[in-house]
């Protein structure tokens, strides 16, 4: 049997045995009835709040003190009952020394109040929502960049100003809500651009920090200098547009190019400072073949006669001049499929029209004239006139008179 049921019929029996020589059949049913009603009004109350007190952890930044009052209260009722399950006949005894209070009653009493505290949490939630709007999607935003992992420590602090925002709402300061929240604003403002700079740059200088312990500084100081400059302007990127990952991406991609081209300057020189003056022919020789495959495969051409940076400067011409030639022959197939499809374009609707008309005269010549003359008219009208009623094919153009029956003669194949 139910815990609770046999809580239930101990009451009732009691009742009935304390009292079973002055009160009457009607007054023990109605104790009956009683005692099963506050079986299942708590059975039911214990299940219904078991449920809503599930996942409800989201609540507590609204009013701390609140939401431990209702979660120690439902902690109490939830032991009440679990002892209830066990010992039925705890059910109508004494829950303590100094109160008159039934386990029962005391069961109850736990459950209003935390009843109560809900209701109170979720009023606050309605209002903090609309007036900490700002703050609550910013605190969102951090999270999502997962800035405590970067900043613990001023997440923390930026943390505690956030919960007392919630705090004043509490104790009905909205003003000082409101003039809190803006100071929460710029400072977690400012930690998220920190964070993303700590997630696409703080990478990047650890990149350079490692090529000035490689001494690309040292071998090459115009390329070292032009990374420091692109890290700046990423910088400044990020400092503008925090959330702008576009250009962020772009000026990521920039800084990593440059890193690559120090890196490789750096080594060319290092390599040209370890070559002995004997080598310095082959090394001058080896960049010169270079420049001839390129203008060999540009326009077959060989340029070693000229000083290298003549070499270079005309190579780089052929290439601009094979470009312009690429895209003046791209743009002008280009024109010739687009006049080429007006043409069709123009041609299909002409056939189209041709092919309307045609239906339009196949039409008129398929629909015959339904027109009536008036001699016709004032013969049919005639009182002596008797009506035609021989069927003529309106479709058939060559009927010969001969053949239609004239009135009071007989076809040939009616007499026999």
């Amino acid at each position: 049997m139910n815990p609770f049921r046999k809580v239930a019929m101990l009451a009732v029996c009691a009742a009935l045995l304390s009292a079973c020589q002055s009160t009457s059949e009607p007054q023990s049913a109605t104790v009956e009835i009683n005692a099963e009603n506050a079986y299942q009004n708590s059975l039911q109350r214990h299940n219904s709040w078991q449920k809503k007190l599930q996942g409800i952890d989201f609540l507590e930044i609204y009013s701390p003190e609140k939401f431990a009052l209702m979660q120690s209260s439902w902690a109490k009722a939830d032991s009440i009952y679990k002892e209830l399950v066990n010992n039925p006949d705890l059910a109508l005894k004494s829950y303590s020394l100094f109160s008159s209070s039934t386990y029962l009653d005391r069961f109850n009493d736990e459950i209003t109040v935390v009843e109560t505290q809900m209701k109170a949490l979720e009023r606050l939630k309605e209002e903090a929502d609309e007036v900490l709007a700002p703050a609550m999607a910013q605190m969102q935003y951090l999270d999502s960049l997962d800035a405590k992992k970067y900043y613990r420590s001023e997440y923390t602090r930026i943390g505690r100003l956030y919960a007392r925002l919630f705090n004043y709402i509490d104790r009905e300061d909205v003003s000082q809500a409101r003039t809190k929240q803006d100071e929460y604003l710029e400072r977690a403002h400012s930690l998220e651009v920190k964070t993303v700079k700590k997630i696409y740059i703080a990478p990047l200088e650890a990149q350079l920090d490692q090529h000035r312990r490689n001494d690309v500084r040292y071998y090459a100081p115009l390329s070292y200098n032009r990374v420091e400059i692109r890290i700046e302007s990423g910088k400044a990127t990020i400092d503008a547009t925090p959330r702008d990952f576009a250009a962020i991406e772009v000026a990521v991609k920039d800084i990593e190019f440059e890193l690559a081209h120090a890196a490789h300057i750096a080594l060319e020189v290092s390599t040209m400072r370890d070559l002995s003056k004997d080598q310095h022919e082959n090394f001058i020789l080896e960049m010169e073949n270079k420049l001839l495959r390129i203008s060999k495969a540009l326009n077959d051409q060989d340029l070693r006669d000229q000083p290298i940076r003549t070499q270079a400067t005309l190579i780089t011409n052929n290439v601009k001049s094979a470009r312009l030639q690429y895209v003046a022959k791209t743009s002008l197939k280009t024109n010739e499929v687009s006049q080429r499809a007006a043409a069709l374009e123009a041609l299909v609707n002409q056939q189209q029209a041709e092919i309307l008309a045609l239906k339009l005269q196949l039409e008129q010549k398929a629909t015959p004239s339904l027109a009536v003359p008036d001699s016709f008219d004032e013969e049919s009208t005639a009182p002596d006139q008797e009506p035609v009623t021989a069927a003529v094919d309106l479709d058939d153009e060559h009927v010969d008179e001969a053949e239609l029956p004239i009135d009071g003669e007989t076809p040939d194949s009616d007499v026999q």
